[in-house]
């Protein structure tokens, strides 16, 4: 009879233990990170009334006759499945979407979390807000770059507060010069009425731009009069070819037969001459830049004119910032003129630094681009830009590389399209990947990766040990093995994110009350078998 009521107990202690578990998993339903528990029972060890015995002869055998003496914890075992995920928008929170830990430092120990709500302490080293231990991982270097993720490398992760200056030595270049493009030469007026000896004729001039060809104009200079002869030609029409540079100086301008026509020419109106000086300026003076004047006035007369205008649109105009060692900010303005087909020059004197120009960086002569018939550069990939920045007051040479340029009919496009170098800056802000990449934001616009967060994967998770908030190893839970996240079996991390508790209060409330109803039924038990002995020692009266 007592042995019932042992058994009772026991299932009290069974049941109250299963609701302590409940309890504390419905406790901590919103405790980032948490992983629920369940208890299992089992039976304890039964008394052996009588063994079993073997058939024989004409009789069956029987079976062992067995008492229970009550229930026992088989195991309370931790649920380490994943939560949910709660976005937050904070940068410093991230959350583990698969296996894995967080690394902890607990001194000289490392313990291990599913907690992602993270800070920077004034040290700029990133710890666990929920415990101030310090997270571990894996620092980079100034390329980005990390070397073994094992556990001698593992260490404090810690934000670089700043970046130093560095100094531009390479700026790449790419993209597309218009093969099309060509300067213009247009007629803003002209006014060629003649007379003389009591003739006269009106003369017409008109250009027309060649084809094909850079800088270069076909002209025709026409009359009226049929009795009109012009520079000799016996006719009162000429045509011919007008070439100039890219700064509007006049090359060629000769007709068609060869006459050089630079100097001036004749008409003869019916027996009557007049001269025409071909290049002057506005108070009669010889010129040779077609901006600087007139291209035809008759005898000085700058009123009866054909007034051109040359302008260079054959041209790219780049400006690029680059830094020198003390992180001093430089603008090079570099003009590419286009000299001749599939041909591009930065003139050596014309290259400006702060909007001033300054000369002889290019080493000595004019750089030249060319490129092959398909579009493709054949010549001019590199030249080395040297000057001397007032700050440092030392020399200092970038490469200019043109290598990725183009040269295809449509858009000008062309710009550097990378500098290396840059200003020193303070870090403004920072923020995770998916990877476990700690990357850092800078006041001088950069980015540099900084960290990766370690990660440590056990087999069997459910063997850890909990103590304040964190696990700890133990001898059935294996080594950690440490490793970058979304790799090598690792989860991938979901930044400005917390990993919810895992626990499901549905089930909580249905252990709850099993629980409830156990130990409610076990309590009956101990009465039940109360009164059955009071019976008994009532049998006495």
């Amino acid at each position: 009879m007592l042995r019932s009521m042992y058994a009772g107990v026991s299932g009290l202690n069974a049941h109250q233990q299963m609701m302590d578990v409940t309890g504390n998993n419905i406790s901590n339903v919103n405790t980032i990170g948490f992983k629920s528990s369940r208890v299992t029972f089992k039976e304890m060890l039964s008394q052996t009334i009588q063994g079993a015995s073997a058939p024989q002869d004409n009789r069956a055998g029987t079976n062992p006759q067995q008492v229970g003496l009550g229930v026992g914890v088989g195991s309370i075992d931790s649920d380490m499945s994943s939560g949910n995920l709660q976005s937050t928008g904070k940068t410093s929170d991230v959350a583990i979407q698969g296996d894995g830990f967080f690394v902890l430092r607990d001194g000289n120990n490392q313990v291990y979390s599913r907690a992602g709500n993270l800070n920077f302490d004034e040290q700029g080293r990133l710890y666990s807000s929920s415990t101030g231990m310090l997270v571990q991982g894996w620092m980079a270097d100034a390329n980005g770059d990390y070397g073994d993720f094992n556990a001698q490398t593992i260490d404090d992760v810690t934000l670089k507060q700043e970046i130093n200056a560095q100094e531009t030595d390479s700026v790449s270049f790419g993209k597309n010069l218009d093969a099309d493009a060509t300067n213009t030469l247009d007629i803003l007026e002209q006014n060629l009425d003649l007379s003389a000896g009591g003739n006269s004729d009106t003369l017409e001039f008109s250009l027309t731009p060649v084809e094909g060809q850079h800088n270069v104009w076909d002209f025709t200079l026409s009359g009226a009069e049929i009795t009109t002869n012009i520079a000799g030609s016996g006719s009162n029409k000429i045509s011919g070819t007008l070439i100039t540079d890219n700064d509007g100086e006049v090359v060629t301008f000769e007709t068609s037969s060869g006459t050089d026509l630079t100097s001036g020419f004749n008409v003869n109106l019916n027996g009557s001459s007049v001269t025409m000086d071909a290049l002057v300026d506005s108070s009669g003076s010889s010129i040779t830049n077609i901006n600087d004047g007139f291209l035809i006035a008759q005898n000085g007369d700058t009123t009866k004119n054909a007034n051109l205008a040359f302008d260079q649109t054959a041209v790219r105009n780049i400006a690029v910032d680059v830094f020198d060692s003390q992180g001093a900010k430089h603008t090079v303005n570099l003009e590419l003129e286009k000299t001749a087909n599939n041909e591009w020059t930065i003139n050596e004197n014309e290259v400006e630094i702060n909007n001033n120009t300054v000369t002889n960086v290019l080493g000595g002569s004019d750089h030249v681009i060319s490129f092959d018939s398909n579009g493709n550069i054949d010549g001019g990939e590199t030249v080395d830009l040297t000057f001397t920045p007032p700050g440092p007051g030392t020399s200092q040479t970038v490469e200019l590389n043109f290598s990725d340029m183009t040269q295809f009919a449509g858009d000008m496009t062309a710009n550097f399209t990378n500098v290396n170098g840059y200003a020193s800056g303070a870090l403004e802000s920072f923020s995770f990947t998916e990877t476990g990449d700690v990357v850092g934001s800078y006041s001088n616009g950069l980015t540099q990766t900084l960290a990766k967060l370690g990660l440590a994967n056990f087999s069997n998770p459910s063997g850890l040990l909990r103590q304040e908030g964190v696990f700890q190893t133990t001898s059935n839970s294996g080594d950690p093995e440490l490793g970058a996240a979304a790799q090598g079996g690792f989860g991938s991390l979901a930044p400005a994110t917390l990993e919810m508790s895992n626990a499901n209060l549905s089930q909580e409330f249905t252990n709850m009350i099993t629980a409830q109803r156990g130990f409610q039924a076990n309590s009956k038990l101990i009465t039940t078998s109360d009164e059955m002995l009071q019976t008994l020692v009532n049998l006495k009266r």
